[in-house]
């Protein structure tokens, strides 16, 4: 009788602890990132980790007399990619990109202002965001994004006796350079002989 579907295989393919967020990594879908570029690019503490969601758009052909989905006629019209975490660092460049505002300094220099920004600009992006973990055997998984930008503004809950996180969902875009019908992003599972980039849609079956 089969009571369970793990087999000797299963521990390598297991994604295990919290992993680390990144950002300023120069995106190439066929290069990882190095772990030397990773720690020098490190977005700051998390807690209570983070996830990722990668989800393709479809469009069914609405044919009269069709009452149940037909693989030939569904279309992939779109995707979002994004990454939701915690923060437990407040950093004034942070801010600004979550509140899409402006950074500069005080009178006195004393102080970091971020104040609104009546316009969204290149530099409220994140260039080359992404995350790092591991499997269980050791083995990287990295997921980079091109370019995200941080879509649920800025919370701030401050209780007592506790200390606060800012979260954040950071929405992996596109530029034109790239393109217009597909995302800039890249998932990275090593291998035991090296790298290997896969497609979202491989990663079930790797």
């Amino acid at each position: 009788m089969i009571q369970s579907g793990v087999t000797t295989g299963t521990p390598s393919k297991i994604l295990f602890d919290a992993g680390v967020y990144f950002n300023g990594v120069e995106f190439n879908e066929k290069v990882a990132p190095t772990e030397e570029a990773v720690k020098a690019a490190l977005v700051g503490a998390t807690q209570e980790g983070g996830s990722v969601t990668i989800t393709p758009e479809f469009f069914d052909i609405p044919a009269d007399g069709v009452l149940v989905p037909v693989a030939e006629l569904k279309k992939k019209i779109g995707e979002k990619a994004q990454i939701e975490t915690s923060f437990l660092e407040l950093k004034a460049e942070h801010v600004k990109n979550q509140v899409i505002g402006k950074l500069s300094a005080s009178t006195d220099s004393n102080y970091d202002v971020i104040t609104s920004d009546e316009h969204l600009r290149p530099g409220h992006f994140y260039e080359g965001f992404g995350y790092w973990g591991h499997l269980l055997d050791g083995r990287e998984v990295i997921i980079h994004f091109k370019k995200a930008l941080c879509t649920s503004g800025f919370t701030s809950e401050n209780k007592t006796k506790t200390n606060t996180t800012f979260k954040g969902t950071f929405e992996c875009h596109s530029d034109i350079e790239y393109g217009v019908t597909k995302l800039p992003y890249a998932i990275f599972i090593r291998k035991a002989e090296g790298w290997k980039a896969v497609n979202a849609d491989e990663v079930a079956t790797a």
